[in-house]
């Protein structure tokens, strides 16, 4: 009958079973519910008990989802592998980014797995959606139209320029941060001009994988792992990094997070889940047990810490560590 196969989606168990390629990001939503990416999976949403999956059969642009935003008028946005979804709380829509030929250049040749029409990483500012592609430099959507920017800088291949943007964060001033992994740097938007941030300025690499702003305003940033890349923080005036040397746990930083004690926690690409106390860095240890390949960490209104990637998701409330997802 038509009730079942509408209720089949909703899982009893409160475990998500993990999709083969992991978790990317998550939302907490106003209602303190969350929502959870995936790599080939679609996206979950979480109320603590249940969960619902939504994939492309529902309306979703792609399973490949990178990224989860929501704007002042309560929409959810989905940043995918084919461009984004907009979701009303009642339907998904597929909004395409603006066209950007990929099948000559560098793209198809230097770097296939990107794609410039694809949504990598999504934030909200003056009520505005900024966008950071896979290849194709940022967009602003004002809802109607796209407006392109920082794409002429970073690597320029066969006459032609290349900016992927994994991340986008806004910091307590309202200004934007866009990190570059086409050796772009860090570039801050502040409503009316951008400031591009490169090696010989303080990081400790041009490609930037994540940017985080702690409660203090200083803004911390991860790198992909060449080279002298540290974990650079930005007070506004000058920078500094903590390298290996000074005990960091690993050069692939891709989430940033401060908890409510002032800690940061950092998840990294094939390493472990590490805290930095403000003065010592260590491996996160619950029960012997560490957690790598962690892509997002987040809180939720409880204080609760969730962090995930692409071995499972955890919450975290200070305590006891709860495994949310199966891997049967």
């Amino acid at each position: 009958n038509d009730k079942s196969s509408k209720t089949e989606k909703t899982q009893v168990a409160s475990e998500i079973p993990v999709p083969k390629n992991g978790f990317s990001n998550a939302l907490v939503d106003k209602d303190s519910t969350i929502w959870f990416s995936s790599n080939g999976g679609g996206i979950y949403h979480y109320n603590g008990k249940t969960f619902k999956n939504y994939t492309e059969e529902d309306g979703l642009s792609s399973n490949q989802v990178f990224s989860i935003a929501s704007d002042q008028n309560d929409n959810l946005w989905f940043g995918t592998q084919n461009g984004l979804t907009k979701y009303d709380r009642k339907k998904f829509e597929h909004i395409a980014l603006p066209y950007q030929d990929t099948t000559s250049g560098w793209i198809s040749t230097v770097y296939p797995v990107l794609n410039p029409n694809a949504a990598h990483s999504l934030a909200v500012g003056n009520n505005n959606l900024w966008i950071g592609t896979g290849g194709g430099g940022a967009y602003l959507y004002d809802g109607i139209s796209f407006k392109p920017y920082l794409t002429e800088i970073g690597w320029k291949y066969e006459g032609s320029f290349q900016n992927w943007i994994p991340f986008i964060r806004k910091d307590n001033k309202g200004n934007m941060w866009f990190a570059s992994m086409s050796n772009g740097g860090v570039n801050q938007f502040n409503g009316e001009k951008f400031t591009q941030y490169l090696l010989e300025d303080g990081l400790s690499d041009n490609q930037v994988r994540t940017i985080y702003c702690d409660k203090s305003g200083k803004i911390w940033i991860g790198f992909n792992g060449n080279r002298n890349s540290g974990l650079t923080v930005y007070n506004g005036k000058s920078f500094k990094t903590f390298s290996l040397d000074d005990g960091l746990c690993n050069q692939r930083i891709r989430s940033i997070y401060e908890d409510k004690n002032g800690s940061i926690w950092m998840g990294a690409d094939l390493a472990n889940l590490c805290v930095f106390d403000g003065e010592n860095f260590s491996d996160f240890n619950y029960n012997g047990q560490t957690f790598s390949d962690i892509l997002f960490i987040l809180s939720d209104l409880e204080d609760n810490i969730w962090f995930g990637g692409r071995n499972g998701i955890w919450k975290y409330d200070g305590q006891n560590l709860t495994e949310i997802t199966t891997n049967e």
